[in-house]
């Protein structure tokens, strides 16, 4: 496995367990009000700030577990070489920027689909509070969608066009 599929399932793996643990604090008996937009809107803004803490976290302790198993694979002393690997495998090359832009129109048509939900949501009479989960749990779900096509691309090829 490739290493941004293996970043990037990292990604999506915190993203799923962070989208959990926001769903049980929703539906939790500690969850502010129904009704209460403003905490509403506050507990998804903290959401949001855990769930970019957490991905800055995860990347670099990936990065260190990175450069660790490929300096324990080479030879003891070899550090100019194990510099290389570690170097070749974070560039960015045409068929990797293919790939991030086949993947992010997925995941943005998949949150601007959640967004217009929202609004239709909210014009049939739905709750703020409804609208504004549909809305965050579309870009949440996005991202993740955004991420398993990535995956998909990087391990099964992109066909260029």
């Amino acid at each position: 496995m490739t290493y941004p599929s293996k970043r990037t399932l990292i990604s999506i793996g915190v993203g799923i367990l962070l989208l959990v643990v926001y769903v049980i604090y929703a539906l939790g008996d500690a969850s502010p009000a129904p009704d209460d937009l403003k905490l509403w809107a506050l507990a998804l803004l903290v959401y949001i700030g855990a769930c970019i803490a957490a991905g800055i976290v995860i990347q670099i302790l990936f990065h260190i577990a990175l450069a660790i198993g490929i300096a324990v694979k080479e030879k003891p002393g070899d550090d100019k070489k194990v510099e290389r690997i570690i170097k070749s495998s974070m560039l960015e090359d045409e068929r990797e920027k293919l790939i991030s832009l086949k993947s992010s129109h997925i995941g943005h048509a998949f949150s601007g689909f959640g967004f217009v939900t929202g609004l239709i949501a909210l014009a049939v009479g739905s709750s703020a509070v409804v609208v504004l989960h549909i809305m965050a749990g579309a870009f949440a779900v996005g991202s993740i969608i955004e991420g398993c096509v990535s995956v998909y691309h990087h391990e099964r090829g992109v066909p260029n066009g």
